[in-house]
């Protein structure tokens, strides 16, 4: 679904500049996805080169080098015993699907490439704003390149998370899709591929020569959105500079698609329903989670618009902010849980200890129930302990249960009584 809409964004960017009080968004989705190494996420990659290649939209890979091929550089040519100096562009130059595959080069950019994360970031920036221009300053001369490209960047989960969430700026620009990747998922697709040895690959759902016939149609629809609501002929418009093309989306932007009466209700009830994620969560880790909430605003509109374009309209409504919520909810959802647990790589036995210890006095601070039959007595309600646990250490609720799950599930003998769970500490375990 992620390269779906990321794909749709750099067929779009050309066209749509989406209004936004003085200043505009741009449509294109640029994907942050985080998951564990040799979990499948280079597959995706191969499915977004394959539509790029046949819907003619240009691609490129970066792994490794300088930030001059990011942001280009000059280089030099000897004809005819004279030395001419040309800009060679940069990876960030110009419209194109860029694959960062194992982005961890972002995150720990070397001596050659410092400025690597604030390039990036400049590229996130809406097109056709001053902030989206690319400047280097060199001794052979001043470099300023555009960018109209879509990032999908890949890489395993780094360590000290929150220290790149507060300064690596890149993160609040993307959409950060985390992933956990326990030995059962891992399993799971094991098992998946290995039965599809000695097999022909089965038929799609949706064929990929459909999901290619419709993004050269959504490219001529558009272009002719704009054409007709500037009343240019495609003659002139081909014939523009990239900066006059610019200036004619932007005058004509309100026009080439506008919100109905059900839109705004619709985004006001979304950032109710994305703040009420923050509920529970301690100051520290809620100010680095509120960090994010001006990208997610920015991706509900950018989404809303994308559902419009799949419906053949001009018009944004409040279904189309639904639909888009529904899938910002569940990533911010899971990024918050990311946050909240990033501590956990690696954990040391004194700080598995401390869990432990959080758990039993969130047992002893809940109330006690009595079996009058051979269970006994002494058992408390596994919710009661687990929302004891949230209110004393400021988690939220997905949180709370998967620290259940990982430090004091072994802590406790349970029983169920009318679907009820009941937990009783085991002798000695809060000494753990």
């Amino acid at each position: 679904m992620l390269s779906f809409f990321f794909l749709q964004g750099q067929v779009a960017v050309p066209f749509v500049r989406i209004p936004w009080g003085p200043s505009h968004l741009d449509p294109r989705v640029h994907v942050f996805w985080i998951q564990p190494s040799r979990s499948g996420k280079s597959v995706a990659w191969e499915f977004i080169g394959d539509i790029c290649k046949d819907a003619e939209i240009p691609t490129d890979m970066y792994t490794t080098g300088t930030d001059a091929a990011l942001i280009g550089g000059w280089e030099e040519e000897v004809i005819d015993g004279e030395t001419h100096k040309h800009l060679k562009e940069g990876l960030l130059d110009g419209r194109k699907a860029l694959n960062f595959d194992e982005g961890s080069i972002i995150l720990n950019p070397n001596k050659h490439s410092q400025e690597t994360v604030l390039y990036l970031q400049s590229a996130c920036n809406p097109v056709g704003s001053n902030n989206n221009i690319l400047v280097k300053h060199t001794k052979a001369g001043r470099i300023e390149t555009e960018s109209l490209v879509s990032m999908w960047i890949t890489t395993f989960p780094p360590n000290r998370v929150k220290e790149y969430v507060l300064t690596k700026g890149i993160f609040q620009r993307v959409l950060l899709f985390w992933q956990d990747w326990d030995r059962e998922k891992r399993l799971g697709v094991s098992m998946k591929r290995m039965e599809m040895a000695f097999k022909k690959i089965p038929k799609l759902s949706v064929e990929q020569s459909e999901i290619v016939d419709y993004f050269t149609g959504l490219t001529k629809r558009l272009r002719d959105r704009v054409l007709d609501v500037s009343e240019v002929s495609f003659s002139e418009w081909d014939t523009m500079s990239r900066l006059d093309q610019e200036e004619m989306i932007q005058s004509h932007m309100h026009k080439i698609f506008s919100a109905d009466e059900s839109f705004y209700p619709a985004c006001y009830d979304a950032i109710d329903d994305y703040y009420s994620l923050l509920d529970g969560l301690g100051a520290g880790i809620g100010d680095v989670v509120a960090s994010f909430m001006p990208a997610v605003e920015n991706y509900t509109v950018i989404f809303a618009t994308h559902m419009a374009m799949l419906d053949s309209s001009w018009v944004v409504n409040g279904e189309h902010v639904d639909m888009a919520k529904d899938i910002l909810y569940d990533l911010t959802k899971n990024l918050i849980l990311w946050l909240e647990d990033e501590v956990e790589v690696g954990f040391k036995k004194t700080e598995v200890s401390e869990y432990k210890k959080k758990f039993a006095i969130a047992y002893q601070n809940t109330d006690a129930f009595d079996f009058e039959d051979s269970r006994g007595v002494g058992w408390h309600r596994k919710t009661a302990v687990i929302q004891e646990y949230m209110k004393l250490n400021g988690v939220t609720r997905g949180t709370g249960w998967n620290h259940f799950g990982k430090f004091a599930k072994d802590m406790f003998d349970s029983v169920k009584e009318n679907k009820v769970v009941y937990l009783r500490m085991v002798e000695g375990a809060n000494q753990s």
